[in-house]
This record gives structure tokens, C-alpha cells and sequence, in this order.
């Protein structure tokens, strides 16, 4: 296991969000609305052979996640597979406002209870069936920039969280990623993880799971000048360092392939700029 960088200290407790399969070395670190859920179920079927019957978040017998001490021993291993997938930042944040804003959850309620209220009294969000979503999912916007300035921990929320500040949770303790792609191009991206699946556990097709729905409105309807620049001052880094297109929603494909030595270096600086992550 690659060894934390002079001055740093391991944490254990921050390896949250860390699965890994007990059968082919791999590691995943979840990235919340960055295909998390057909990820999670890869992982699932290349250890049992078959997808999860149902929300694979749901999952809790024989599926191996950090602080299970199995976890910690995949990390030792020397033929581990380290990997995370990435995503734009403007359609990654609309997934989390029809995902986790509009849409009722499965067991019938709303996502952390008030929100709704929260936005619709503090920020002026219309929230009503039929309303129009774009005028709420700008002030959406503007709460999650306040929540995380402010460094509300009450409201502080993974799904929105910037996704440098997820992978730093790995690359600050000293585990570097080995592969790291942009869903944009999730086919690709995801081919050199099922090759290490065994053949017997490989899917023969690896379908998409819990993709969001929103209504079929151009993404640059949704982003006025204002919400424009409260995104790049919430995922500033996550613009710079992963290669997206800081000031053009409708262009989701990154502008450039990833050094991931260079995304590395940079996740696992201790110091990193004051504007790299607003929650800190």
C-alpha cells in the first residue's frame, strides 16, 4: 500500500465511502450522482456472480465497505485496483436537485425531511407539481453554496459535496487512485474495471442504474449568469482538476484526458488552495 506523503497523517475514519470486492482486488470510492449506483452493483455482481435485486445502496449483507476490516485488508493487497468515476459538475448538481429535491424517495418521504421547506421558506423555491424548476433549481444552487461557505454541518450533504473533496479522503491517506474516468464516456472508461473482473462474474452487459430524470429542457435554461458563477465558486477544483469546461453547461464532455498522476499529486496536497473546496 502506497505509504501517506511526508507531514501527513492517516486518518482511518475518512476511507468512508470506500467498497471493495473480495474477489479481484478491486477498490471503489464512491462519488454520489457519478454513477454510483451502476458502479455499486459492478461491484456486487463481480463478487456474487448476479446484480443486487433492488437499490444497491440499500445492500448491507456481503458487500464489503469501509469499516469492515476486509475492506482495509483489500487495500493491501498488491494487485488492487483503485478507481473512482467522475462527472460534470453542472449535470452532476441537476441530478442531485431531481434526485434528491424533487423526487420522493423510496420509502415515500422527501430527502432529509424539511430541505423542501428549508428551500421554499429561506430561498423562495416553488417546489409545487408543475411549477417551473428552473427558478427553484437556481436558488437550490444558492443554498448549497451558502451550506457549504458556512460549513453547515447540519445541511453539509455528500451528494452535492465537491467530488476532489471525496477523492481526498482516499489520496490524503496515502492511497493513490490507479484508474479514474469521466462518465461521459463511461463505457471506455469503466472497460479497464471489468477486465479485472473474473470471467465467470463478468456482466455481459452492464446496464445503468438510478439515472436521474429531469424534463427535457437544454441544461443552459437551467444556469443564468448568477448560478453560472455560485457553480465554479462551489466546484472550482473539481472544474480545474478533472478537465470540465468551467462556463459551459451544455458542453458536459471534459476538454481534456486526465493526468492521473498529476490529479494524485494534487488531491493529495495538504495544503490545498482556499477556494478548492468550500466545506473545507
Amino acid at each position: 500500500m502506497q505509504r501517506p506523503a511526508s507531514g501527513m497523517t492517516r486518518h482511518p475514519a475518512r476511507f468512508a465511502g470506500g467498497w471493495a470486492c473480495r474477489t479481484c482486488g478491486l477498490v471503489y470510492r464512491e462519488v454520489p450522482k457519478a454513477a454510483c449506483s451502476s458502479l455499486g452493483q459492478l461491484m456486487h455482481h463481480a463478487d456474487h456472480g448476479r446484480f443486487f435485486s433492488g437499490d444497491i445502496h440499500d445492500a448491507t449483507d456481503n458487500v464489503t465497505k469501509w469499516p469492515d476490516a476486509t475492506f482495509l485488508k483489500a487495500l493491501e493487497r498488491p494487485d488492487r485496483m483503485v478507481f473512482s468515476a467522475l462527472r460534470n459538475p453542472y449535470t452532476r448538481l441537476l441530478a442531485c436537485f431531481f434526485d434528491k429535491v424533487c423526487t420522493q424517495q423510496r420509502d415515500g418521504t422527501y430527502y432529509r425531511g424539511n430541505l423542501r421547506d428549508i428551500l421554499n421558506q429561506h430561498y423562495g423555491a416553488d417546489l409545487a407539481p408543475g411549477a417551473d424548476p428552473r427558478p427553484a433549481f437556481r436558488r437550490f444552487v444558492l443554498f448549497v453554496r451558502d451550506t457549504l461557505r458556512g460549513k453547515d454541518r447540519f445541511w453539509y450533504d455528500r451528494h452535492w459535496t465537491p467530488q476532489a473533496q471525496h477523492l481526498r479522503s482516499f489520496t490524503v491517506n496515502g492511497v493513490a487512485f490507479d484508474h479514474l474516468f469521466h462518465v461521459e464516456d463511461f463505457t471506455r472508461g469503466v472497460a479497464p474495471v471489468l477486465a479485472r473482473v473474473p470471467d465467470a462474474h463478468r456482466p455481459a452487459l452492464l446496464p445503468r442504474f438510478n439515472v436521474a430524470k429531469r424534463p427535457d429542457l437544454p441544461i443552459t435554461d437551467f444556469f443564468d449568469d448568477l448560478t453560472l458563477h455560485l457553480v465554479y465558486e462551489i466546484y472550482r477544483w473539481d472544474f480545474d482538476v478533472f478537465g470540465y469546461d468551467a462556463f459551459a453547461p451544455d458542453h458536459q464532455a471534459p476538454t481534456r484526458p486526465l493526468d492521473l498522476d498529476a490529479v494524485n499529486r494534487r488531491l493529495s496536497d495538504p495544503h490545498p488552495p482556499h477556494w478548492a473546496c468550500l466545506g473545507g
